[in-house]
């Protein structure tokens, strides 16, 4: 495994090293005061000091930037990257790199992923996005998870996107897109989704040997037929002036299996082993791969589900973020109790399935389903015993979901 800042621009590097000696400078300076009476050598170093870190702050890779909640040093050379060369080769050591790596970040980067059609997707999503709004809005975003996602400002994103969450192969007939996605177009999507649902499975199958279970005990439930296997282009767009109260992407955890996300610029923030917030690089060629709730209970939180989010403050409000995001979901009838535990299961506990699953965490998100397509049950309908189970699994649950629980129980 290599780490990110070995992948990062020298410079850049170069100057976090500097840095850290000018932290450590400054902070010994009484020391060196007390050797040399207000040395002239030590004035200049306290003057450089202030130079560098001010030059730090408008890097690119911005060394060292505050946050209302903690601190974040955005080149933590701890933050894995790895290769996927050596899936085929030496597997048992590939694997043992992606536990590790989701078993404390519950993130990595994927290098070498063998995925081709990334750039293609990118020039689709940029075309796409630049359409009138009229064009675009033709087909909203249905049952199947399916069509255009409109601009929103929400207490979760402040985004648009456009969704193909139909069964595989169904992307060549579906009704529910624009006529701008034609025959051509719907064939590479299928075609990516494919490539994505195939490297996912990959990386699902590592985890069986580190857990000590079955080979395909994991594998079993993620059907490439799944409903939830969707893929999404989302686009965060420029405001003129920043919306109030709506948040970049708000804190959250995924709640699938396994989440791809393909960008061309940094944005992304999630929280380290230290629970303070970590801006995750971008390495070109690589490709953010993130643990969801669902590998998480499986493991019985050996895999870490982690909190994740975009900022204003790590994506300005002049800037524009495309992302190309692939969600690998278990099947609806998975059930989602620990494969590692050798003790009976308890008689009285209820099967908690993953569509169960799904409905009450997107209750106690959004509040009432009942105007969706799927069958959506209301808050006030479900089971207390299942919503109690929910909220119990210790998988992360972010503020806005335990605001949402409040105020509906209010």
């Amino acid at each position: 495994m290599i780490t990110a800042s070995e992948v990062l621009s020298p410079t850049i590097m170069a100057e976090a090293a500097i840095c850290q000696v000018v932290m450590l400078i400054r902070s010994d300076i009484q020391f060196a005061v007390c050797v040399r009476e207000r040395c002239w050598i030590v004035t200049m170093l306290i003057v450089c000091s202030e130079v560098i870190l001010a030059r730090a702050s408008t890097s690119p890779f911005s060394l060292f930037t505050f946050d209302h909640d903690s601190f974040i040093m955005a080149t933590d050379n701890s933050f894995p990257v790895i290769s996927f060369s050596s899936y085929h080769n030496e597997f048992d050591a590939f694997a043992r790199e992606v536990f590790s790596a989701s078993q404390n970040w519950g993130f990595f980067i994927l290098t070498d992923h063998g995925i081709p059609q990334v750039d293609d997707m990118f020039d689709m999503s940029k075309e796409f996005f630049d359409l009138p709004m009229e064009q675009k809005a033709t087909h909203i975003i249905d049952g199947t998870l399916t069509g255009y996602d409109g601009k929103k400002l929400t207490t979760f994103a402040a985004s648009e996107g456009i969704s193909f969450g139909m069964p595989a192969g169904s992307v060549l007939t579906h009704t529910n897109l624009p006529n701008w996605w034609t025959a051509s177009k719907r064939r590479d999507i299928e075609s990516f989704k494919s490539s994505c649902y195939g490297l996912s499975l990959a990386i699902i199958s590592t985890f069986a040997s580190q857990l000590g279970i079955e080979k395909t005990s994991l594998t079993k439930f993620h059907k490439q037929s799944a409903p939830g296997n969707v893929l999404k282009f989302i686009k965060y767009p420029h405001f003129d002036e920043k919306p109030d109260a709506i948040p970049r992407l708000s804190e959250h955890t995924d709640w699938g299996s396994i989440t791809f996300v393909f960008t061309e610029k940094s944005g992304l923030e999630i929280r380290d082993p230290s629970n303070n917030w970590f801006h995750i690089p971008v390495i070109p060629g690589g490709v953010v791969v993130n643990i969801g709730d669902a590998l998480s209970l499986w493991s019985n939180g050996a895999l870490k589900s982690t909190m994740h989010r975009i900022s204003w403050k790590n994506l300005d409000i002049a800037e524009d973020r495309l992302s190309i995001v692939y969600f690998t979901h278990p099947n609806n009838d998975a059930i989602l109790s620990s494969l590692t535990e050798s003790e009976k299961p308890d008689a009285e506990a209820l099967p908690l399935t993953y569509e169960k699953y799904l409905k009450i965490r997107s209750v106690l998100t959004y509040g009432s389903l009942r105007e969706l397509k799927d069958g959506g049950v209301p808050f006030e309908d479900i089971d207390p015993r299942a919503l109690e189970q929910v909220r119990g699994l210790c998988v992360a649950n972010s503020g806005i979901l335990e605001s949402h629980a409040r105020n509906k129980a209010a």
